[in-house]
């Protein structure tokens, strides 16, 4: 198992998300809360175990990226539509891609996306 499909399998348990769970429960976005979990884990020492605390911060540079390119729209709109309609699930799965892809900075992150608009359009066409 890879270091991203641990980092997944690890969110998705802690947060009790589940292939059915849908993007807001409760009130809440999962997807921010999945996010607040990696910050927790970069800026709050002691927050998680340190297995868990370390397996989260792996995904710090696809927070960043995220935060970046896709919360700040200076993504493909095409890439900021396909994953604002993620579910928590795949949306983990997503975090887990960026981390075995190893984006550690936002210019890698950038890339990634941009090769995601590539996949999506050829998925289109």
């Amino acid at each position: 198992m890879t270091k991203g499909q641990q980092f997944a399998k690890t969110m998705r348990s802690n947060l009790g998300i589940g292939t059915r769970t849908r993007r807001i429960r409760k009130g809440i976005d999962l997807h921010a809360d999945i996010l607040e979990c990696i910050q927790h884990a970069v800026f709050d020492a002691g927050w998680y175990s340190p297995e868990r605390e370390e397996l989260f911060r792996a995904a710090f540079g696809a927070w960043q990226s995220y935060n970046k390119h896709i919360a700040g729209y200076r993504a493909n709109a095409n890439v900021t539509s396909h994953i604002n309609a993620l579910s928590p699930w795949q949306f983990c799965a997503l975090l887990g891609e960026m981390v075995d892809a190893e984006i550690t900075n936002v210019g890698q992150g950038e890339r990634f996306f941009a090769d995601m608009a590539c996949r999506l359009y050829a998925q289109a066409a």
